[in-house]
């Protein structure tokens, strides 16, 4: 505390040595040198301070983000114990079912050719098809067949649909595969 009181003394004796034009000079020159230091730390703390601001957006961004993905899995893993319940409740016996579908809606099918089951995906669901012909069918019956097929219980699917117009008699012959899936037990 004494050397610096000492120092003190001395600036002040030395600056009392100077011309009235030096000691303005001194003055200008010192008033540049701590506006100049006040300007260095003013931009310090304004470049920090957006540096923490910047940092936190990304962290905001990236927090949004990861309750977004959080979200779309968890309407996913919803979505596939859904699938899963759907094909474990699923026993349909595809050959009464069509039967009873084509007879609701006015339909008969002249040749039914069953497909067998087949594992599909990684085993673990079984899928079983049948392939169906209709010939010289009303377009109206058919797609009332397809859409009342599908909208039954379980996983009910139309997997192939092959239509020939007939001109002459405005009716159709059409050639489709109906596929059922349930779990492996």
């Amino acid at each position: 505390m004494d050397k610096l009181r000492q120092l003190l003394t001395d600036a002040r004796t030395r600056f009392d040595q100077l011309s009235a034009r030096e000691r303005r000079l001194v003055t200008v020159a010192g008033t540049a040198v701590l506006a100049f230091i006040l300007f260095i730390t003013l931009l310090s703390f304004a470049n920090s301070a957006s540096g923490y601001r910047r940092r936190t957006q990304d962290k905001l961004a990236k927090l949004q983000q990861v309750q977004q993905l959080a979200a779309s899995y968890n309407e996913a893993t919803q979505a596939r114990k859904s699938i899963e319940q759907q094909l474990s409740a699923s026993d349909v016996r595809l050959l009464s079912y069509i039967s009873d579908k084509a007879t609701a809606s006015g339909l008969e099918v002249p040749n039914m050719t069953p497909k067998g089951e087949v594992g599909i995906g990684d085993g673990k669901i079984l899928e079983s098809s049948m392939e169906l012909t209709f010939t010289d069918v009303d377009l109206r019956k058919l797609t009332d067949f397809l859409r009342s097929v599908e909208s039954g219980p379980g996983i009910v699917k139309v997997k192939y649909l092959r239509v020939e117009p007939r001109p002459a008699s405005e009716s159709l012959t059409a050639w489709t595969t109906v596929s059922t899936y349930k779990l492996k037990k």
